[in-house]
């Protein structure tokens, strides 16, 4: 059985008002690397409990912390199109060294 240390004891027997931080992941489409990392590096919400290793934190002030940050992920249609793009630019160059190593080993 882990152990429940309650940071925020106000919020405790509100357990629908709690997130888990895979969950904030979950919602964001990000890994749990990436909330660990705004954890540290941000002023994301403290946390309100934790059970063992894992982390829960205020549902609402999440979910506002979340709408108040444009999160880049793979649903972003811009960073898509931006990454066909690239990938284009890197198919022309592959082709392009591809021909002249051809044109170089034909005798």
């Amino acid at each position: 059985m882990s152990t429940i240390t309650w940071h925020r004891p106000e919020y405790q027997g509100k357990d629908e008002q709690l997130i888990s931080l895979v969950e904030v992941a979950t919602l964001a489409g990000v890994t749990r690397s990436a909330v660990s990392n705004w954890r540290r590096r941000h002023d994301f919400p403290q946390p309100a409990m934790t059970a063992g290793r894992t982390v829960w934190v205020v549902r609402a002030e999440a979910e506002a912390w979340l709408a108040a940050r444009p999160i880049r992920n793979a649903s972003d249609s811009a960073a898509i199109e931006e990454l066909k793009a690239r990938e284009a630019r890197q198919a022309a160059a592959l082709a392009k060294t591809r021909k002249k190593l051809r044109q170089l080993q034909q005798p």
